[in-house]
């Protein structure tokens, strides 16, 4: 049994890591049991995923067999609900191809004279305009983001050694739409226009004399824009679909890791306290893109093309720190600290074809855990970030409150389920599930985690001799 004297020790390490932390991204991991358990690992982890949570967890619960994992693949996303439904309606009503053959079929009715065929057009211009609008007003600034990873591990895990070497690649996909004040402003003064056309001899006004007004003056602009071209023989209609500005970002970044991962218990004051260290050489691709609506709505641009010309790489050498250590009778409860990527580091992508570029960081993160190894093979777990983290480049900010539960069923079969909470967003939610199965020395697990907007699940495959 171990006494509770790490108390001072946990707090000074707390308090010096949070006080030289930045902002980084989210801190999760797609290992199958972790996710199951509602992605918790600092206190909680086998060896065989020590080097993704933490280090220290391979002198603390020496199990003394060799665990492998070949491969745990894993992916979720997150994103607005409401974000979602708007970019289906945009897709599914082509708003944007309605404005433009719209407005074609207004300047050929023009030409010669067709009343009713302007007022159709008018009316699907109309509605097109209004239903766009409507539909970026939600779409404004609302994140995406996609993360999938896969991880590879050989661990001995022992109180004199624990070692681990491991692979790891986590691919992260961030998505907003930036929607221009000015595409508010133009469909807004053509549908308010061609809301006042009525018949022939509003038609011959509004091109004629300019009845209603014609031109209009977008947020934060001086020039004037003009509804009616009328340098055009006859007159016609500018299409307002070849001024909108509105952009999506779309960013990407690789971060692919190869590591040595080290732990060794020691005695400090009379309390056993393991420590670990993970040494690992990273390398960061970065891709960046800001098409416009135009260019997603041209047949002949290709986002993978201009996200493959923006790729960039990067590598750096990294490491983790972390430390663990347990009391109560048969040392059943565990407490875990993790401070991850010990060496920050600014970087920036390539550039846009518009010129644009965006920085983006590895920065320190940490993490507390505790574990309660309970009586009939029940382990309660919970992990909690002690700051607040940001997303490489768009979306919401995370800081993660994890709790998990896991029931070894005579050593076949593990149940598994748990809660993670983000509380700076209360939109961010989900709930997750799992099963193990050990059959002899192979063990293969499965988790799935869901929330109002958010999915996800793993598949692991392992061996323990």
């Amino acid at each position: 049994m171990k006494t509770l004297k790490l108390n001072t020790l946990f707090s000074a390490v707390a308090l010096a890591s949070i006080s030289s932390l930045g902002q980084a991204q989210p801190f999760t991991n797609a290992e199958a049991r972790s996710l199951a358990m509602g992605d918790t690992g600092v206190a909680s982890a086998r060896a065989d995923a020590a080097a993704l949570f933490n280090p220290a967890m391979l002198a603390e619960k020496p199990q003394g067999n060799i665990q492998i994992i070949l491969p745990n693949i894993g992916a979720s996303y997150f994103a607005d609900e409401d974000a979602l439904d708007a970019l289906e309606n945009i897709e599914d009503e082509n708003y944007i191809d309605r404005i433009s053959d719209s407005s074609t079929q207004m300047n050929d009715a023009i030409s010669g004279m067709d009343t009713d065929a302007f007022l159709a057009g008018k009316s699907d211009l109309v509605s097109a305009a209004d239903g766009l609008n409507g539909e970026l007003s939600v779409l404004s600034e609302k994140p995406f983001r996609i993360n999938a990873g896969i991880y590879s591990s050989v661990a001995f895990p022992t109180s004199i050694a624990g070692f681990s070497v491991y692979a790891n690649a986590n691919a992260v996909i961030e998505t907003s739409p930036i929607i221009d004040d000015c595409d508010s402003t133009t469909l807004d003064e053509y549908s308010n226009f061609l809301g006042e056309i009525n018949d022939e001899s509003d038609i011959q006004n509004a091109l004629d004399t300019g009845v209603p007004p014609y031109t209009y003056t977008c947020p934060g602009e001086s020039t004037q824009r003009s509804i009616i071209d009328q340098s055009s023989v006859p007159p016609g209609l500018y299409d307002p679909s070849d001024d909108l500005a509105s952009r999506v970002i779309v960013a990407g970044v690789t971060v692919s890791e190869f590591g040595v991962a080290i732990a060794h218990q020691f005695t400090i004051a009379g309390t056993d306290i393991s420590i670990g260290l993970t040494p690992k050489l990273q390398k960061l691709t970065s891709y960046w893109a800001v098409p416009t609506v135009q260019d997603l709505d041209d047949d002949n641009y290709d986002l993978g093309d201009e996200l493959e010309a923006s790729e960039k790489d990067e590598s750096q050498f990294n490491a983790d720190l972390g430390i663990a250590t347990s009391f109560l009778p048969g040392d059943s409860l565990t407490l875990g600290l993790v401070i991850k990527n010990l060496i920050s580091q600014d970087y920036r992508t390539s550039q846009a074809k518009n010129g644009e570029s965006a920085s983006y960081s590895i920065d320190r993160q940490a993490r507390a855990g505790i574990a309660w190894y309970a009586p009939m093979g029940v382990t309660l777990a919970a992990d909690l970030d002690l700051t607040k983290n940001k997303p490489f480049f768009l979306g919401e900010d995370t800081q993660f409150l994890s709790m998990g539960a896991e029931w070894d069923i005579v050593k076949v079969i593990k149940l598994r389920g748990g809660l993670r909470s983000n509380l700076e967003n209360s939109d961010d939610q989900v709930l997750t599930a799992g099963v193990g199965f050990n059959i002899i020395a192979a063990h293969i697990d499965f988790a799935i985690q869901a929330g109002s907007n958010n999915a996800g699940g793993a598949f692991q495959f392992g061996l323990n001799f």
